[in-house]
């Protein structure tokens, strides 16, 4: 998805706090807990994992894309590839 921050799922929690983009070096969007935020993975799985964990850790709006990023391709929404 155009202007995703990648982050594996494995290490999430322990990675969000301390990623530029969560103390705003790269995307202050992450710099503000109760901006929306969306997460994918490639099913749809790992990324509903994540948006529950990401609640619990403080960020109020958090969503999953279902289906993940093979939904979202298959809808022709934009995908770059890196």
């Amino acid at each position: 998805v155009p202007g995703a921050i990648k982050s594996p799922r494995g290490v999430l929690e322990f990675q969000v706090d301390s990623h530029p983009a969560v103390g705003s070096a790269t995307d202050p969007a992450l710099a503000h807990r109760e901006r929306p935020l969306v997460v994918y993975c490639r099913t749809g799985g790992r990324a509903a994992l994540a948006a529950d964990n990401l609640q619990k850790l403080g960020f109020a709006d958090v969503r999953s894309i279902a289906g993940g990023i093979e939904a979202w391709a298959a809808a022709g929404l934009p995908v770059v590839v890196r």
